[in-house]
């Protein structure tokens, strides 16, 4: 797209954007804009996210700045953006219990012990609700200008990292690359109905999630990806930012028992872009490219940590690691990492920085090498 003006994006502090442009330019005009739905201004904003895009990646584009704020090029792209309100309290009244409410009251069971707020656990406008990852910290061994230097494993259950965090919130399996990448890609099986589980109670609110994401330069962390319904029995794009509120989830929602393509990137400095390329539930084949504001992730690498996640999330300090929940089939394979989709190689051992399996008993692997893996979960 061609503009006769030429702007630049100015941030103002870490919260608000504005557009100055030079002196003696010529203002837009509506068949220049890319959304005329939009202000020129932010229709300026989204046009310099979707320049620095992947050309193959520009047809349908929505855009999340750090207040919420969101920014399409097709306005009908807006009705597909699914805001979701945290819960901040659940209670129960015994493992077996589903959810009462989510006020704050008494969490009573045999060990009478106080519920503590939950950090992962959302509700969309309709009150269904919804488990999340949560957000892991940054890995010790990768923080500072020196990294420390470990022997990885490439055992089936291996695990690299001095340790794999449980964070009381779900099983996952995790590959991560060294530092220095700002873009990866990977083809990614989503299981059939048959190798899907998510133990109904809402105790534990079990799902399943295959996902990429990592942490910028300032250890901001995403996790950008796909999250199954255990309802529906299909997969939901999402996006989780760190410091930008809460996830984001959207429509269509694709069907399960294909091949996608997942993409994740860093276009420019303080942007990252998920994209997904699959068949939606109707059976079209979509290809959606979803960015947000993501401040500390450089377009160039610079101490940028990419990563692949396969998960059952639980609602955190309810973890139950024998629910009975399992996720099978999971085959990631097709796996690509670089600075950029041109000067990108395939992602093996000597881009991989490690790989952590949480728990380890509950996590099986048909390792081929580190950009291609066949994942079972199984909590049993």
């Amino acid at each position: 797209m061609k503009f006769k003006s030429v702007c630049s994006l100015v941030a103002v502090g870490m919260l608000t954007f504005t557009v100055t442009c030079s002196v003696g330019a010529e203002s837009f005009q509506n068949q220049d804009l890319i959304n005329p739905s939009m202000t020129k201004s932010d229709n300026a904003i989204l046009s310099k996210i979707i320049n620095s895009l992947d050309p193959e990646d520009r047809e349908n584009v929505t855009y999340i700045d750090e207040t919420g704020k969101v920014l399409v090029n097709k306005e009908s792209l807006r009705k597909e953006v699914i805001p979701l309100e945290p819960v901040s309290q659940v209670t129960y009244k015994d493992s077996k219990s589903s959810l009462l409410t989510v006020s704050q009251v008494t969490y009573k069971n045999s060990k009478s012990s106080p519920l503590s707020v939950t950090q992962n656990t959302y509700k969309d406008s309709t009150g269904q609700l919804y488990t999340f990852p949560v957000l892991q910290p940054k890995p010790d061994c990768m923080v500072g200008n020196h990294p420390t230097s470990t022997p990885m494993d490439f055992s089936t259950n291996s695990a690299s990292f001095p340790v794999c965090r449980d964070l009381r919130n779900g099983a996952y399996r995790g590959v991560y690359a060294n530092r220095g990448f700002s873009w990866a890609t990977s083809r990614v099986h989503l299981p059939e109905k048959k190798y899907i589980y998510e133990n109904p109670s809402k105790y534990t609110g079990s799902t399943g999630f295959v996902y990429m994401g990592g942490w910028g330069n300032t250890n901001n962390a995403v996790d950008a990806g796909l999250q199954h319904s255990p309802k529906y029995n299909d997969w939901a794009p999402f996006l989780l930012i760190e410091g930008n509120g809460g996830p984001l989830t959207f429509t269509p929602r694709f069907e399960g028992d294909q091949d996608i393509q997942m993409k994740f990137y860093v276009p420019s400095d303080g942007i990252v872009a998920l994209v997904i390329y699959g068949y939606d539930i109707s059976g079209t084949k979509v290809e959606k490219t979803y960015t947000g504001a993501a401040p500390g992730w450089t377009a160039s690498g610079n101490g940028n940590i990419i990563k692949r996640m396969t998960s059952i999330a639980q609602i955190q300090n309810h973890e139950d690691y024998n629910d009975g929940s399992y996720i099978k089939n999971v085959d990631w394979y097709g796996s690509f990492i670089g600075p950029n989709s041109v000067d990108s190689v395939p992602w093996r051992s000597t881009e991989t920085y490690g790989f952590c399996s949480s728990p380890r008993n509950k996590i099986f692997i048909n390792f081929v090498h580190a950009g291609s893996e066949l994942i079972d979960i199984i909590l049993e």
